[in-house]
């Protein structure tokens, strides 16, 4: 037998011995082997894209340990508008214009009016301060990254690459969403898109991540408003 068979017998069964352990591991085990890939990072850049009835959200992110900041467009009742969160040691900070407060931050009227275009700043004492700070630091995006109930592996191609996709189901402010992680099929399983939507298919929504191990450099903003000032008003 020349070598070149021997070779090309080798690489068949590899192939088959890869399909195999492919085949073989359980979703629970996908989950544990994207979660460990993912955890070995410091930070990831990713844009989240999300559409409902009336609405739409697109968030650009940078997130790290401890930090990170999220460059919002809000777009409801024909109307679109800036919004950022920055979250810097213990505290985060929101900054948006006039219509961005009052629909996206649910500020009053009034506040939204006084406060636009100024940063403002919620302590992590704060029980706001978890839901402002959502997914804008690396160990709170990595919380919300996989589905951990009803968990089912799909086989596919995304761009050309061979990838498994996770698919299981999670609570996002007590509404029920289906949620699929993607990540390569051979080699590393870092994920590298997530797709959502409510169990009613009311809306949809996709997260693209890459960049990962970025350094992300951010600064708190000076004279920020204290948000127990703003709600004072």
């Amino acid at each position: 037998m020349g070598r070149a068979v021997v070779l090309l017998l080798f690489v068949a069964a590899a192939a088959v011995v890869a399909g195999v352990a492919l085949a073989a591991r359980s979703p629970e085990q996908w989950r544990a082997a994207m979660q460990s890939a993912a955890s070995a990072k410091h930070s990831v850049h990713y844009v989240s894209t999300s559409s409902e009835p009336g609405g739409a959200l697109r968030m650009v992110a940078d997130v790290g340990q401890g930090r990170g900041i999220q460059r919002i467009t809000v777009t409801t009742g024909g109307r679109s508008g800036p919004a950022t969160v920055l979250v810097v040691g213990d505290s985060a900070y929101i900054r948006g214009n006039t219509f961005t407060l009052h629909n996206y931050f649910a500020f009053s009227q009034a506040q939204a009016t006084r406060y636009a275009g100024k940063w403002i700043s919620v302590p992590s004492r704060l029980r706001a301060f978890s839901s402002v700070a959502a997914d804008a630091t690396f160990a709170s995006f990595l919380s919300d990254l996989l589905p951990n109930k009803h968990l089912a592996v799909l086989r596919t191609t995304i761009a050309g690459r061979k990838s498994v996709g996770l698919r299981g189901t999670v609570l996002q402010g007590g509404v029920k969403v289906v949620e699929t992680v993607y990540a390569p099929a051979g080699g590393t399983p870092l994920p590298f898109e997530e797709k959502v939507a409510p169990a009613d298919n009311s809306g949809t929504g996709r997260v693209r991540m890459s960049r990962w191990n970025e350094a992300v450099h951010l600064t708190a903003p000076a004279n920020a408003v204290p948000i127990s000032t703003v709600l004072g008003q």
